[in-house]
């Protein structure tokens, strides 16, 4: 059931900003290969306790690369998320795409389906939500579902924000009052 009180979103990309980007632009096919960023347990809690709901938002085109099934993905999610919820700091909902760069759906980042794909749960507070994610992909979906983008790493100019460390999002989310 969808909530109807408008509820501030944090959306995270999952590669490069949750966990340690595969070499190579390679993928995470195995729990084994799955690392975590530094300070990603502290950032969740600290966005969490203030109000947010948090939400993975991911391509994962190794699916439709037939590198890996929606199950072993899932599988994937779910021992991160068994992590994070020892943590106190699990996501409140993961969505990913599957599908390839040339298959031309809605939902695979720069388009903002994913982000879209929230309001089945609740109504997004978009002036008071953002994204944050590594990629060219990540910011101009955010910008295009609008909200505010905030890159991790090298600064890139469709962006609002940039951090050079996920530890420095919540000293910017008080100077931004989020």
């Amino acid at each position: 059931m969808k909530d109807i009180m408008p509820a501030k979103a944090a959306f995270f990309d999952r590669d490069g900003t949750i966990n340690v980007q595969p070499p190579n632009g390679g993928w995470v096919l195995d729990w084994k290969e799955f690392e975590f960023m530094p300070h990603v347990f502290d950032v969740l809690r600290n966005v969490k306790k203030r109000g947010y709901k948090t939400i993975l938002v991911t391509n994962q085109r190794c699916v439709a690369k037939g590198l890996i099934t929606d199950k072993g993905l899932e599988a994937i999610h779910l021992k991160m998320q068994e992590r994070l919820t020892r943590e106190n700091c699990e996501f409140d909902h993961i969505f990913y795409c599957p599908h390839d760069r040339h298959e031309g759906c809605g939902c695979r980042k720069p388009r903002p389906g994913l982000l879209r794909m929230a309001e089945g749960l609740f109504a997004v507070d978009k002036e008071h939500s953002f994204i944050v994610g590594d990629s060219e992909a990540d910011i101009l979906a955010g910008k295009s579902y609008g909200i505010t983008t905030i890159r991790l790493g090298e600064p890139h100019p469709a962006a609002d924000f940039c951090i050079y460390d996920l530890s420095r999002l919540c000293s910017l989310l008080d100077k931004l009052g989020l």
